[in-house]
């Protein structure tokens, strides 16, 4: 049986190569003071004298203190001092709907799409590191390598002890502490989208959105078969030329994992048998 951590990588990894405030409106409360009835009598209503010429002015007058200000007075149990507007809140409501990502549709989608497309078919050798962070903020690093098309390796490095070997035809995972390699037909994982001859993700997946925003050019993909739970984020640099920089996938539990690239570099070929599975368990490499 495969393992949790191997289960994700078959799901994840083959996406490494080319490479994370709703406005508080503040409302002023009001108060509506009801007016006290004229007493009546049966048949006749009494006037009302005002108060002033009946009482002495003195008592309706607070004491005053030796400044001149009332002394003992308090605001009135139903009156209610307005909120005060947090002007800073609002102020990172409207930078964040400026930053706000822009849905692409029509042929704005299909533009970016075939953009990625040339990308993932322009890579011929490819390599750099990578770093994961599961879903427990459980992190990994390691180097990945890429010769297009079928091919690819990935390196944990100590204290992991899995490698990753694809060499055209079958995926292995293989387990230095275990001693232990499983295969797998390529055209059974997901690494078959990136990896083949003629990458079109329009055709061999459903594509769920296309998004831009700061610079970032972001696709989200599902399993076009519905074979597979679960979904993908990949997340480019949007320049002149488009840079894969990270990705996210959420399996069908929704817990997801998030795998960063850095130092790609393209070019350089390996030996021929790179890509080939062993039993060795050769060392981090």
């Amino acid at each position: 049986m495969i393992s949790r951590s191997a289960a994700g990588l078959l799901f994840s990894l083959p996406l490494a190569f080319g490479l994370s405030v709703d406005p508080v409106l503040a409302q002023d409360g009001g108060t509506t003071v009801a007016k006290s009835p004229a007493t009546t009598t049966t048949g006749s209503v009494t006037p009302q004298t005002p108060q002033s010429l009946t009482e002495p002015q003195d008592e309706l007058r607070p004491s005053l203190g030796d400044d001149g200000s009332p002394t003992g007075a308090t605001a009135p149990s139903d009156e209610i001092t307005p909120a005060a507007m947090d002007e800073g809140a609002g102020w990172e409501a409207a930078v964040e709907a400026a930053q706000a990502a822009t849905p692409l549709i029509g042929p704005e989608q299909a533009q970016a799409v075939q953009r990625i497309n040339d990308y993932f078919n322009n890579i011929t050798n490819l390599q750099g590191s990578f770093e994961q962070v599961d879903s427990a903020d459980k992190r990994s690093t390691g180097r990945f390598y890429v010769q297009r098309p079928g091919k690819i390796r990935f390196d944990y490095a100590p204290p992991s002890a899995l490698r990753i070997v694809a060499d055209g035809n079958f995926l292995a995972i293989e387990d230095s502490d275990l001693k232990t390699v499983e295969k797998y037909p390529i055209q059974s994982t997901p690494f078959r989208l990136l990896l083949g001859d003629a990458v079109d993700l329009g055709r061999d997946a459903r594509i769920v959105g296309v998004e831009t925003q700061e610079g970032t050019l972001t696709i989200s993909l599902e399993d076009k078969s519905g074979d597979a739970a679960g979904s993908i984020q990949l997340l480019f640099d949007n320049g002149a030329e488009l840079k894969l920089k990270q990705w996210l996938i959420t399996d069908a539990q929704g817990l997801t994992t998030k795998v960063t690239v850095n130092d790609v570099v393209s070019g350089r070929k390996v030996a021929a048998d790179f890509f080939t599975s062993t039993e060795t368990f050769q060392p981090f490499r």
